[in-house]
């Protein structure tokens, strides 16, 4: 008995001198730091938004409609603002420098792609070589943001920056929010389950033991050909420890989509739509802010193909539904954005119109391959510049 006291003895003073000296040695980052963050007041007024001052690494599993000649790991830089931009924003706007404010939900944000390679960066390049002058394209897109989170971004934000002009590029995000969102109207008594961690699996984060032990764990279970491990990208630039990282799935997806079963086509509410697109047409119209808004292309009756094994996004949480269905809904949406632009006299770029929905400009429903984000660039640019709607003193 007096043996056995005495090994635990030792076993837990080898432990505890152990945790002291490799806490001096060894700088591991807090597994569950995401857990212990709190919530800013803010976020129940922009509810998605991209949090300011942050480098972060994006690692995405492509699929084959993603060249692959393009890297995997992105790396993204988010401004004092919440802007993907590689200036930061003032309130005391410089009067030579031109700024649009693109708005819209992870088609607009592309962290897919490398910085320069995103169409907001493409425009401003363009604009800069044509009109002779800086111009800055401030890229406010947040994956799954929907309309009320892009008037909660307009509003609170982007107004006080003196935007000489705004892009929206909405649709898809709204199209799915209409499909079965139990909150429709944002009441306060209406939750969401949230995935929470044990008190002791916190406690043990604490230590450098722990922090050890999960990473040789994730090593072990590592598989060396994971779709995540390109291997042109062995010798990835290193990334500071602490660097968040975002994950996210290009092939998985649509299999879970495709697993659900096949669901009668639900009633859209459109009318909320049209009141939402309206109400960011007038908050910016109050403001005297120049608006351009761009149709929602999508790629569910694509003739393409490879593109059909790639859907994923008609859905909802319990069914999947129909393409022609979902197709249908999201021309209606379209339509219904132009004849309000219209009848608001607001410039609109339907840009559904204007690109080929085939698999070298799209990897899925409706996000952009790099070559589709270039010619997206391309062609807002010369819609700009061919109906003469930058103005500069």
């Amino acid at each position: 008995m007096k043996n056995f006291f005495y090994t635990i003895l030792v076993i837990a003073i080898t432990l505890v001198a152990a945790e002291f000296v490799l806490r001096f040695v060894i700088d591991l980052p807090d597994p569950y730091a995401n857990l212990r963050r709190k919530a800013y007041s803010t976020g129940s007024v922009i509810r998605l938004q991209n949090t300011r001052n942050t480098d972060l690494l994006f690692v995405f599993n492509p699929n084959e409609l993603f060249p692959k000649t393009e890297r995997n790991k992105v790396k993204v830089h988010i401004n004092n603002f919440g802007f993907r931009h590689k200036d930061d924003n003032n309130t005391l706007k410089a009067k030579e420098v031109y700024d649009i404010f693109a708005i819209g939900g992870s088609t607009t944000q592309c962290y897919d792609f490398e910085y320069t390679k995103t169409w907001c960066q493409i425009l401003e390049q363009d604009l800069e070589r044509e009109l002779s002058k800086p111009v800055n394209v401030y890229n406010g897109g947040t994956a799954g943001a929907v309309m009320f989170d892009h008037i909660a971004l307009l509003q609170n934000r982007v107004i006080h920056l003196d935007p000489d002009m705004v892009i929206l590029f909405a649709g898809v995000n709204d199209l799915n929010l209409l499909l079965g969102d139990d909150n429709l109207y944002r009441f306060d008594d209406i939750y969401e389950t949230n995935f929470n961690i044990s008190w002791y699996r916190l406690g043990l984060a604490r230590l450098t033991l722990y922090k050890l032990f999960l990473n040789a764990k994730q090593k072990m279970v590592a598989d060396e050909d994971h779709p995540l491990k390109r291997r042109a990208d062995e010798h990835d630039l290193d990334i500071p420890v602490g660097t968040p990282i975002q994950f996210s799935d290009h092939v998985n997806p649509p299999k879970e989509t495709k697993a659900l079963p096949l669901g009668k086509n639900p009633e859209i509410n459109f009318a909320y739509y049209q009141h939402m697109m309206k109400s960011f047409i007038g908050t910016c119209k109050a403001n005297d802010i120049p608006l351009v808004v761009m149709t929602q292309p999508t790629t569910w009756l694509s003739e393409d193909q490879r593109l059909q094994d790639y859907h994923w996004m008609n859905k909802n949480k319990e069914n999947r539904f129909a393409k022609d269905f979902m197709q249908a809904s999201m021309d209606k949406m379209n339509s219904d954005v132009e004849a309000i632009c219209h009848a608001n006299e607001v410039a609109v770029l339907s840009l559904d119109k204007n690109i080929e929905n085939t698999g070298d400009y799209f990897y899925d429903d409706c996000h952009f391959t790099p070559k589709g984000s270039k010619h997206v660039g391309k062609v807002v640019s010369k819609f700009l510049l061919s109906n003469n709607l930058i103005q500069i003193d």
